[in-house]
């Protein structure tokens, strides 16, 4: 189980499921309320933005690239 903390944990806590995590302090998390309702988006120790900016993509979108072995970032 991962430990939340900080920011990550008001996030998590409100709205949104943990997908998982990179090789560090950054977040995937899936908003389930609200307007941003099915978008990924990324959370951070400085704080949380849509994936990939300006404008997150949806949950089967994201798991496509994953799938197809596209970097997170690309």
């Amino acid at each position: 189980m991962i430990a939340l903390t900080g920011s990550v944990a008001d996030v998590y806590n409100h709205g949104s499921i943990l997908l998982g995590t990179d090789d560090g302090p950054s977040y995937w998390a899936l908003v389930v309320t609200g307007p941003q309702r099915g978008k990924v988006w990324v959370v951070t120790e400085v704080g949380a933005y849509p994936y990939p900016m300006p404008e997150a993509v949806g949950f089967l979108e994201w798991v496509q690239r994953w799938h197809a072995g596209e970097g997170w970032w690309d």
